[in-house]
């Protein structure tokens, strides 16, 4: 069995390239940008991009199952993404294994949930096997606006969010890729195994880190004016401020036992990370 992974200059594809290849798996590393890299002795490093091309096309031949990272977020991701499905199917590629958002449908409040479900529904539209990796939003992307920013601020309100640790997510790659026959046609809900709202996670971090972490409720209104500091496109302040308005609809919320089922394991709670973050500091 061939497998390809892309993104794999990232931290997501990135470790699991590193992972499979310690196992000794022989793998495709498909990079935009080979020489950012690593190279491994029993993987073929390969150059492509997300888009339907005889490169991308000849890159994947006689590959079996695909890991296919989201790519960037960008006005025209989802193009990108069908593209690179159409290039998948014609190169012969028999099953899919591709991260998407959890709970994603057309009409999700995080606007960048609406590409994972089109590209969901173009990957089954094509015939493919496929095996979804619905993530929520990462754990460490809270704990980073908590530690660099000394506050949480958003209209989440008292939504609640089943955050997930990126390393769990990862990890449930690297066992899929595996043994891929057995997580056919499935979706995987990767959430952490607690909810909280956004009040209840900062006060989390205070106690444990002896530090003062605000969360600062905002408006919509207020949450887009405070984000203009940062220059940027439309659908970025969307998505910024979208982030926490689907909290605050509880499409986030709800714990799911994925993880563990593959793994053998709980995730990582917000509480192992936070042991972490203070044996560091």
């Amino acid at each position: 069995m061939t497998i390809a992974i892309t993104g794999v200059t990232g931290n997501l594809g990135g470790f699991v390239a590193s992972q499979l290849a310690e196992a000794g798996v022989q793998t495709i590393h498909l990079a935009r940008s080979p020489e950012r890299a690593k190279v491994y002795p029993n993987a073929n490093l390969m150059q492509a991009s997300y888009e339907n091309s005889p490169r991308v096309v000849a890159a994947l031949q006689g590959v079996e199952v695909l890991f296919m990272v989201s790519a960037k977020e960008h006005p025209d991701r989802l193009a990108q993404h069908l593209a690179f499905v159409d290039a998948a199917a014609q190169a012969g590629v028999r099953q899919i294994v591709y991260t998407s958002f959890y709970q994603a449908t057309p009409e999700s409040t995080f606007t960048l949930a609406r590409d994972h479900a089109a590209t969901e529904a173009y990957i089954r539209e094509k015939g493919l096997v496929y095996t979804f990796l619905r993530d929520n939003f990462y754990l460490e992307f809270f704990l980073g606006l908590c530690l660099e920013n000394g506050e949480i601020r958003g209209p989440a309100g008292n939504g609640k969010v089943s955050a997930v640790s990126r390393k769990d997510v990862a990890a449930v790659a690297v066992e899929v890729l595996k043994n891929p026959q057995q997580w056919g046609n499935q979706i995987l809900n990767m959430t952490g195994s607690e909810e909280w709202t956004m009040l209840e996670l900062t006060q989390q971090v205070s106690k444990t880190l002896g530090k003062d972490i605000a969360y600062i409720p905002e408006t919509v209104e207020e949450a887009y004016q405070s984000r203009k500091v940062w220059p940027a496109q439309d659908w970025e302040y969307d998505s910024w401020v979208s982030t926490y308005t689907a909290i605050q609809a509880g499409e986030l919320a709800g714990v799911s036992s994925d993880i563990e089922r593959v793994l053998g394991r709980p995730g990582h709670s917000l509480t192992d990370l936070l042991k972490d973050i203070d044996i560091k500091e």
